[in-house]
C-alpha cells in the first residue's frame, strides 16, 4: 500500500498545473495569409525566442523582435524566400492561454490564433 502511495505521488507530482501551463512561453501559433496556411511553435522570449515551422521543414527561426504590454505580444522573424529576405511580424492580443491577431509578410496582411502549450 505505501508502494502504491509513493507511486502515486510521483505520478500527479510530475502533472503540471494549472499555473506551470500559464507560465509557458511557448505558443503554437496557426497563421493564414493569402489564401495560404503555416503553423509554428514560438517560443516569445526577448533574448532567446524562436519560431520554429511545425509543417513545411521545422525549420527554426531567431526572433529579429519581441515586445509586450499588457496581453499584446508583438514580434517578428526574419526567413528567407527564393534568395530574398523578408520580415514576418506579428501583433497578438493574449487572453489567458490563447492569443489571436495579425501578422505581415512582404506588405500582404493576415491572421493567426495561438494556443499557449
Amino acid at each position: 500500500m505505501r508502494v502504491l502511495t509513493l507511486i502515486s505521488a510521483a505520478l500527479l507530482a510530475a502533472i503540471p498545473t494549472a499555473s506551470q501551463a500559464a507560465d509557458s512561453n511557448v505558443w503554437r501559433i496557426n497563421a493564414a495569409i493569402g489564401g495560404r496556411n503555416f503553423n509554428m511553435d514560438c517560443r516569445l522570449e526577448s533574448a532567446a525566442g524562436t519560431c520554429t515551422r511545425t509543417n513545411g521543414g521545422g525549420k527554426t527561426y531567431k526572433l529579429a523582435s519581441f515586445s509586450e504590454a499588457g496581453n499584446r505580444k508583438i514580434w517578428s522573424i526574419r526567413a528567407r524566400a527564393m534568395l530574398t529576405s523578408i520580415t514576418i511580424a506579428f501583433n497578438g492580443q493574449a487572453t489567458g492561454d490563447r492569443m489571436a491577431g495579425t501578422m505581415t509578410i512582404a506588405g500582404r496582411a493576415g491572421t493567426f490564433t495561438a494556443v499557449r502549450q
